[in-house]
């Protein structure tokens, strides 16, 4: 009985634990003047959309969220609202379809300067 009773209450605090990082995480938005790079329809050879922070190049996850009237100019300095994701983005596209795998950001909001 106390070894079920030591086993839920271990459970509940690791599950409880690994609850409160996601949200943490989740609620991690930071602000930056950023560079949104346009660099073609995917269905047409080009890679969508990328977002450069700091000299650093990242894919959005939500591209659907940025939009079309981005795609008029090839770079677009941006005000840009958005999350850093855990995990990675592997987008194959262009001529050549080689493993493209970036860092990835989530765009909660994007204002052009």
């Amino acid at each position: 009985m106390k070894f079920n009773l030591l086993r839920i209450t271990l459970v509940t605090a690791v599950a409880a634990s690994l609850g409160s990082c996601q949200t943490q995480a989740g609620n991690d938005h930071e602000t930056a003047t950023a560079t949104l790079l346009w660099t073609g329809e995917v269905a047409a050879d080009g890679c969508g959309f990328e977002v450069m922070i700091d000299g650093k190049k990242y894919l959005p996850a939500n591209e659907a969220a940025i939009d079309d009237a981005f795609k008029s100019s090839d770079s677009t300095r941006v005000q840009l609202e958005f999350v850093r994701l855990q995990e990675q983005i592997d987008r194959r596209c262009g001529m050549l379809p080689q493993p493209r795998i970036m860092d990835a950001v989530r765009v909660i909001s994007i204002t052009p300067l």
